[in-house]
């Protein structure tokens, strides 16, 4: 595993010293079984020629609205797993020149739920003969989720672009709707006249459970009078994906003129699950049953491999309505690897509404 380097400076380079130390894991993630104690082991490097002592103890943390981490006390957390961590010692002295593991053991509650984090600092102080003195700290994130008792789930909050004489404009919004913690990051299309123009990236941000990201800026590239899409793509931590289109003013009037329409489709590939959930948002002006199905199409030969039928639901008026579908992937028979077209249809009569997504199977 690369070793990430914490380089410590006194600040005076006349003074000739440095303070080198380092350890292997800054993000430790953990997969733990209700009642269970795991013992995790972190490699300490000393790239001095002199001994260093490090006092070792467990704080909190979360996001702060810039997105960066503030460090509580242990237990003030909402999410906190600090009062389930035994430190093997809270100090410790490292030979110069030296590696060193250092272990703790997380013991999991019997009726944990969801996910949970802490960090465990290794802090030092230098005393220069008196001259200066200052402390140092380097810290192991914890990321801990529970088996078979952990939701993981990004809901679209926001998904619109503007289109005029101005340019293109974009705003959407990822909530973690789920119980541990989660990331988000992507990129967005421009298409116009079904040709890419241009592309953005969104950095990958961290997100608690209930934690929202929003992204909002202007494509450069300037308005033209061709038909133009927006379309996005977003992974989570896990590396499952949500694909999907950005809804435009003229899509959102069509969508006040339906009598049924859908509101989301989102195919979603978990490769550390391995497996493929389509989910679908519908929504109907009077009472109705539907029956939603999904088509997996090769993107480049167009071939169908798969089709899954929803249960039948039945709509109120005006209320959207949430379906899930999933199957497991890699099993023998099952979808292989590649580059897929989800189709979701739904039947009224004899109209039928559908809505595409693009999917990539690793």
């Amino acid at each position: 595993m690369k070793k990430l380097l914490y380089l410590l400076f006194c600040g005076l380079l006349s003074l000739g010293f440095s303070l080198t130390l380092s350890l292997d894991q800054p993000s430790i993630h953990l997969e733990t079984d209700r009642g269970s104690s795991v013992t995790h082991k972190i490699n300490l490097y000393n790239q001095n020629d002199k001994p260093l002592k490090l006092k070792i103890y467990v704080r909190d943390w979360e996001y702060t609205e810039s997105g960066a981490k503030a460090f509580l006390k242990s237990g003030s957390a909402d999410s906190s797993c600090a009062d389930w961590l035994k430190l093997s010692a809270d100090s410790i002295t490292l030979p110069a020149n030296s590696e060193e593991e250092y272990a703790f053991t997380l013991k999991t509650p019997k009726d944990a739920e969801g996910g949970h984090q802490a960090v465990i600092f290794f802090e030092t102080d230098a005393d220069l003969k008196g001259r200066v003195q200052y402390g140092a700290r380097i810290g192991a994130l914890i990321y801990q989720k529970t088996k078979k008792h952990t939701q993981e789930y990004l809901e679209p909050q926001v998904l619109k672009n503007i289109s005029n004489r101005e340019g293109y404009a974009y705003e959407l919004s990822f909530r973690n709707s789920g119980n541990a913690w989660n990331s988000a990051g992507g990129r967005l299309d421009l298409i116009i006249d079904g040709d890419a123009v241009e592309q953005i990236d969104l950095p990958q941000t961290g997100l608690l459970p209930n934690e929202t990201v929003r992204y909002a800026g202007v494509f450069e590239q300037p308005f033209s009078s061709g038909r133009a899409e927006v379309l996005y793509t977003i992974e989570d931590a896990g590396g499952a994906l949500l694909t999907g289109q950005l809804l435009s003013t003229e899509a959102a009037q069509d969508i006040s003129d339906a009598e049924l329409w859908i509101e989301s489709f989102e195919p979603e590939y978990s490769k550390a699950k391995r497996t493929l959930q389509v989910r679908c948002q519908v929504a109907a002006l009077e009472y109705m049953t539907v029956k939603p199905v999904v088509y997996i199409f090769t993107a480049d030969t167009n071939k169908r491999v798969k089709t899954v039928e929803y249960n039948s639901r039945r709509l109120t008026p005006n209320k959207t309505e949430t379906m899930t579908v999933s199957w497991p992937i890699g099993l023998p028979g099952s979808i292989p690897p590649g580059r897929y077209m989800c189709v979701l249809e739904i039947k009224k009569g004899a109209e039928v509404i559908s809505a595409k997504r693009t999917i990539r199977i690793d």
